[in-house]
């Protein structure tokens, strides 16, 4: 009896021994990096993962550094049982779907997918970190969901991938210039407003998503009047503000309760009597605007829009 405890004992020892020294795996083994976490701790990460859990929103971004995780919280806005119509036909068929990014993930469900690495976001399931440490090396991503390209930068750097991200963004930056002389002949000086509809207020945004296309990419005029936004990159107030700001263009994401075509003081903004609206939905602003290809399909569309109502013009 007291020879088997001892063989026992002796076993343990010799697989926590293995477990613990990183030439036992011989060529198995994967090399490690450190990195420095936002949050001051170092973490050594396998220099290439082969199982990443993205709970951090970036798998578009990870997909074009050429990088497919087995588990991902990009899911589709308007139905989080399935994943983002951008990433849905391009990921593994048996990536799982973690749900929506920014709402509480499940650790179990994390642990399920046995990842060698986790990637965790800014402002969501950031209390979950020490409990995913336990689970997988995990690295957080320094920058929240409407910081595309920052977010872009860090993985690529993180990765050793700079030269895929170089590449895309300026095919990116090659279309926005194509849609800038489509549209310049078309609006002119014309100013506009990106709001968002809600059953009894709105939300009008000037520095995230789809604001940031128009103003920033895309370079069109903001319209004189529209307060400064929250960190967020937007601000609520209700249909009269909007109406003494007036622009001659509204991109206008629309939600389902929609009632402002009710209203007087709809009517009678410029952009509404001058047919100058461009409605996307609530769910295609949170699909397509804050992430790499998701953006790449917003600017198409919009321009497409606003080419398509001024065909007269040109």
């Amino acid at each position: 009896m007291k020879r088997a405890t001892v063989f026992v004992f002796l076993c343990f020892i010799m697989i926590l021994t293995a477990c613990g020294n990183p030439a036992s795996g011989g060529e198995d083994q994967q090399k490690l990096k450190e990195v420095e976490n936002s949050n001051g701790e170092k973490v050594k990460i396998p220099i290439h993962p082969k199982r990443i859990a993205d709970l951090s929103g970036s798998t578009e971004e990870l997909l074009l550094l050429g990088i497919t995780p087995i588990a991902s919280g990009n899911v589709d806005f308007g139905n989080k049982t399935v994943f983002s119509p951008t990433i849905k036909d391009i990921l593994s068929a048996d990536t799982v779907n973690l749900g929506w990014y920014a709402e509480p993930i499940s650790l179990e469900l994390v642990a399920s997918t046995k990842p060698d690495l986790i990637i965790l976001g800014t402002l969501f399931n950031e209390d979950l970190y020490e409990q995913l440490t336990k689970i997988a090396p995990t690295v957080i991503v320094p920058y929240p969901y409407y910081e595309w390209r920052n977010r872009f930068s860090f993985l690529s750097n993180l990765f050793g991938e700079e030269e895929k991200k170089d590449k895309w963004l300026a095919d990116y930056e090659k279309k926005v210039e194509e849609w800038k002389k489509k549209l310049e002949s078309v609006l002119k000086n014309e100013t506009f407003a990106v709001i968002e509809t809600y059953p009894k207020n709105l939300v009008i945004y000037s520095s995230s998503g789809t604001a940031e296309l128009i103003y920033q990419d895309l370079g069109l005029k903001r319209t004189p009047g529209i307060p400064e936004p929250e960190s967020w990159g937007g601000l609520e107030i209700t249909l009269e503000s909007l109406a003494s700001i007036d622009p001659d263009h509204l991109i206008l994401m629309e939600n389902s309760e929609n009632t402002m075509n009710d209203s007087k003081v709809w009517s009678n903004l410029k952009a509404v009597r001058n047919g100058n609206i461009y409605k996307i939905t609530n769910v295609d602003n949170y699909n397509y605007s804050f992430t790499a290809m998701g953006r790449m399909e917003m600017l198409d569309r919009i321009g497409t829009l606003i080419q398509e109502n001024h065909k007269s013009v040109e």
